[in-house]
């Protein structure tokens, strides 16, 4: 959000506008298959995010890489049991709008929108720099990526201190 008002209005005609973000869309099976044997032996991948962790180091590393402005990064799921895919928005949008993530993982779909009310934080950026957001008290979220086989609902994000 951007604070917006007509000069020197009083602060009851300032108002606050969305501003759009450049959101990507990453499908969960192509997470599964590039990052899915990061789950250590014997953990269970519904629960484990080592898979996310390394996805978001990398595409943390090809954010801060291409960053011409400081940016912040949010994260949320879509779709249905047809089909998953991890979303992340970075806003503003012209602050990224270099960064190609496919080293990282290829974007399956991408649109410039705004944002979902209920996203995660997921990282602040800057040229050259990227940092992992962290809540008021400092826990992160990360995503479980699950099982390349069976259905075990839909995914979700987990809180980690």
């Amino acid at each position: 959000m951007k604070l917006v008002s007509g000069g020197r209005c009083p602060v009851a005609r300032c108002i606050f506008v969305t501003v759009p973000a450049r959101i990507l869309l990453f499908a969960l099976e192509d997470l599964r298959a590039r990052y899915g044997d990061r789950t250590p032996p014997g953990a269970d991948p519904r629960l484990d995010t080592a898979p996310f962790r390394a996805f978001r180091e990398a595409l943390l590393a090809l954010a801060a890489a291409s960053a011409t402005a400081s940016a912040e990064l949010t994260t949320w799921w879509e779709g249905t049991y047809n089909g998953y895919f991890l979303a992340i928005a970075a806003e503003p949008a012209a602050a990224l709008a270099a960064l190609d993530p496919t080293p990282a993982c290829p974007a399956d779909a991408e649109r410039v929108a705004e944002p979902r009310a209920d996203r995660y934080p997921l990282a602040r950026v800057e040229p050259g720099r990227a940092e992992v957001a962290r809540d008021r008290d400092g826990a992160t979220y990360e995503a479980p990526f699950g099982a390349a086989a069976g259905h075990f609902g839909a995914p979700g994000m987990r809180r980690i201190r």
